[in-house]
């Protein structure tokens, strides 16, 4: 029998993350020094899907971080300022008002920043009391973190990279293929038998068990997991 896609995943570069494609690290610099950072240069990175900044801090440190919505080349960005709250300024989670869009937020002070960095994203604070902030993501998830996280204020440049319709299929397999992901899926069910369990057109497969034992090795499990029980309680 051929050796199902989902078991193929750990030994083929089609199905490994491309993270070669990658320009550089993009963090928040660990310092708590206060001061003022230029927007040096823009760059296009493959691995992403917004563009990098390169800043530029006054003590000479540099970094790459994700651009935000109305960059430009030569803008003064703050890093721990207080003051006024503007697009791309640096500041603790404690500093920014409810309702303060950011994105690049650290999980844990000092970690540069974990969530929140795909092109157009932003997250929003609902709450911040002593010891904790409250943010509402994306996905309309809540997550309380530690006040001194720090993040950008503003929202992740590229926002509107999913309304310019693909036009043929080639632009979309190039578009999945940077991100190391398999495309097209085809069906199970439209492979042959030797494909797939749930493979050919033989009446026999149709009456076959569509769920996988939950001590099956990865990629075995192919369709719905057993049931942890069954019958009427």
């Amino acid at each position: 029998m051929k050796v199902p896609r989902s078991r193929r995943r750990g030994k083929s570069h089609i199905f490994q993350v491309n993270d070669f494609r990658a320009i550089g690290r993009a963090k928040i610099i660990r310092t708590e020094k206060p001061m003022n950072a230029k927007i040096i240069r823009f760059i296009h990175d493959a691995y992403r899907t917004a563009p990098l900044m390169e800043v530029k801090f006054e003590d000479g440190a540099s970094t790459l971080l994700p651009a935000f919505g109305g960059a430009y080349v030569g803008k003064i960005i703050t890093y721990l300022k207080e003051g006024e709250i503007n697009d791309g300024d640096i500041k603790m989670l404690k500093d920014m008002p409810p309702g303060t869009d950011v994105y690049n937020i650290e999980l844990k002070p000092g970690d540069g920043g974990k969530l929140v960095r795909a092109g157009g994203m932003s997250a929003k604070i609902i709450e911040s009391v002593e010891n904790k902030t409250t943010l509402s993501l994306p996905s309309n998830a809540s997550i309380t973190l530690d006040p001194k996280c720090r993040a950008i204020i503003g929202k992740v440049a590229n926002g509107g990279r999913t309304e310019k319709p693909f036009y043929k299929a080639g632009n979309k397999y190039h578009l999945i293929r940077a991100r190391g992901r398999y495309w097209p899926m085809n069906a199970a069910v439209a492979m042959n038998a030797y494909e797939h369990k749930f493979g050919g057109k033989r009446r026999s497969t149709q009456h076959k068990a569509k769920t996988s034992s939950r001590r099956a090795p990865p990629g075995a499990k192919a369709g719905a997991i057993a049931p942890r029980r069954t019958g009427v309680r």
